[in-house]
């Protein structure tokens, strides 16, 4: 799941003031909230709405927080559920994490409220990639496990010194605009992926930049900046 993308969230409390608090955090930061002050209310949301991640008071009107987040995750294994209680009692901390249920207590952090999130988009891209590969075994191929072999493999050397350092001067403009933040942009993240692959193909010696690194450790730096797949360690 990509970062900021909008998700669906459910807040139950009862308290008014605590319920315009957390949606207002959440719609902020891109969200469609849904607010209600019952478990009973919540429920009713459920035919209507496909929520990612519920952030629930424990002492609710008709139904504990706690149960209801249990009842959430019974139907819906893939949601993040947040208690958010004044409780204090270690019994009830214990009981959510044996339920995966994230236990926060108020006065909150706003970031606390914010993990949650991002522990659910975490999660949707990993069952993503994980879906992706079991459909096909070759979706994520690990290059460092077979780069060294790829000179041998196709027996290409001896490529004019005209395209190679064209081919040089293109992986290095490229890279310089992925450790930009203003700068980056995915048609230069292909380039210089495909230019690094296709020097090793080549049998061309690559320099090192002015750090010592090789430029596929650059690159591979570059993609951790941005909080993209790294490629060759």
């Amino acid at each position: 799941m990509a970062e900021g993308e909008e998700l669906t969230i459910l807040v139950i409390d009862d308290d008014e003031d605590m319920r315009r608090l957390l949606s207002q955090i959440l719609y902020l930061d891109g969200h469609v909230v849904i607010a209600v002050p019952s478990a009973e209310d919540g429920l009713e949301q459920l035919p209507w709405h496909t929520f990612q991640v519920a952030f629930l008071d424990h002492n609710l009107p008709g139904m504990e927080g706690l149960v209801l987040g249990e009842f959430l995750r019974r139907n819906n294994p893939h949601m993040k559920v947040a208690l958010v209680t004044g409780e204090t009692d270690k019994r009830l901390e214990r009981a959510t994490r044996e339920r995966s249920i994230t236990f926060i207590a108020k006065p909150f952090d706003v970031a606390q409220i914010r993990d949650v999130v991002d522990a659910y988009r975490a999660s949707a891209s990993q069952r993503l990639q994980d879906s992706q590969e079991a459909a096909d075994p070759g979706f994520d191929p690990r290059w460092r496990e077979h780069l060294d072999a790829l000179p041998e493999i196709f027996g290409m050397a001896g490529i004019p010194r005209r395209l190679e350092d064209r081919l040089i001067h293109q992986v290095r403009d490229s890279l310089s605009n992925l450790r930009s933040v203003s700068r980056y942009n995915a048609r230069d993240r292909a380039a210089a992926l495909a230019g690094l692959l296709t020097a090793q193909v080549l049998g061309i010696d690559l320099p090192r930049g002015a750090d010592g690194r090789t430029l596929f450790e650059e690159y591979d730096a570059a993609m951790r900046l941005h909080g993209h797949r790294i490629e060759f360690e």
